[in-house]
């Protein structure tokens, strides 16, 4: 009896331990917005009654009430790689298994490889058929709304060419473009505060040469928890002088005041679980400021001395000093003649 005992305390103080609750996040995930070409359809609580899912397709679904699972049936082809992952609804935290073509072999399983506490499995089809994805809210007490997405791996992407500073692309002022972090890697993180937050994403970099009291203007938008900041030097991470991660869209307006000089924008992102997807940007610039105008003196209180030298510092305050001139000689004057 006292062995019976200790066996179950012992396993109940694992169970606990198990199903302790993780950390609060520093930041929040962010709802997802799906494509909307897919919503769960109770019963679907075991693999007979799954509910067909195609990839390609994000699916909305909820666990609820708390403690249920959810099953979703896919076919795939033998060697198809098939990327599925668990996004922020409300739950906060998933847990998600891969079922072999019985239904009841575990052939994956992930818990927080995603988004905060949300799930990812990268899954290779070993044979034709149809395949089972679980999902289940992490302990017994979790309810709420989630997205599923499945979607087919794609072939890895070259490392792009602004990876880094060092190949870092001249920015094109004053446009709108679309860009992949595809391929990059997560090389910085400020470290003055500047967004606010960590920054453990995959990052590409650009670069804008900027001249005294001009305004840079960015704003940058994508489907996952994004950062963006300026840098003055890539190899100090103190060297920030303005971020964003506040919540997508992410912009800022920078005035260079009286530091010009060359900017990196880096676009990057929070989570360091190297989410991949497509940068939207619009930046912008104002020219800088015009020098002052010089008031004009009244031209009865000027003598022509006075003039000339006003005018001169009207000159040079538009145009900078005038160049220097080589010194000359006037020729001899040229012998007079009187006429015969």
């Amino acid at each position: 009896m006292k062995k019976f005992v200790i066996v179950l305390m012992a396993v109940m103080l694992v169970a606990g331990i198990a199903m302790a609750d993780k950390p609060v996040l520093e930041k929040p995930v962010p709802a997802y917005n799906g494509n909307s070409r897919a919503a769960e359809v109770e019963p679907n609580d075991d693999y007979m009654t799954a509910n067909p899912l195609v990839v390609g397709d994000d699916m909305a679904a909820a666990i609820d009430p708390a403690g249920e699972m959810d099953f979703f049936a896919f076919t795939g082809t033998a060697g198809m790689e098939v990327v599925f992952e668990t996004l922020a609804g409300d739950i906060g935290d998933t847990k998600m298994s891969v079922y072999d073509v019985d239904g009841v072999t575990e052939l994956a399983y992930n818990d927080d490889g995603g988004e905060g506490y949300y799930s990812l499995i990268t899954f290779v089809v070993p044979a034709d058929g149809t395949y089972y994805v679980q999902v289940i809210g992490y302990g017994a007490t979790y309810s709420g709304t989630y997205i599923l997405t499945a979607a087919e791996a794609d072939p890895p992407c070259p490392t792009p060419e602004n990876n880094t500073c060092e190949g870092a692309l001249v920015l094109p002022m004053a446009t709108t473009f679309t860009v992949s972090n595809c391929g990059a890697t997560n090389d910085y993180s400020p470290t003055n505060g500047c967004t606010g937050w960590d920054a453990n994403g995959l990052d590409i970099v650009y670069y804008v040469d900027l001249v005294e009291d001009q305004q840079f203007t960015v704003s940058v938008d994508a489907t996952w928890d994004i950062s963006i900041y300026l840098l003055t030097d890539c190899a100090d991470m103190e060297s920030c002088v303005i971020g964003s991660d506040g919540g997508n869209p992410e912009g800022f307006v920078f005035d260079t005041g009286v530091n010009p000089g060359r900017y990196f924008l880096v676009l990057d992102g929070y989570s360091s679980s190297g989410i991949e997807g497509d940068f939207e940007v619009v930046e912008g610039y104002t020219p800088p400021m015009p020098p002052p105008a010089l008031e004009m003196a009244s031209a009865d209180a000027l003598t022509l001395a006075d003039a000339t030298t006003h005018l001169r510092d009207i000159g040079e305050a538009s145009f900078g000093p005038p160049p220097a001139v080589a010194d000359f000689t006037l020729p001899s004057p040229c012998p007079i003649y009187n006429k015969p």
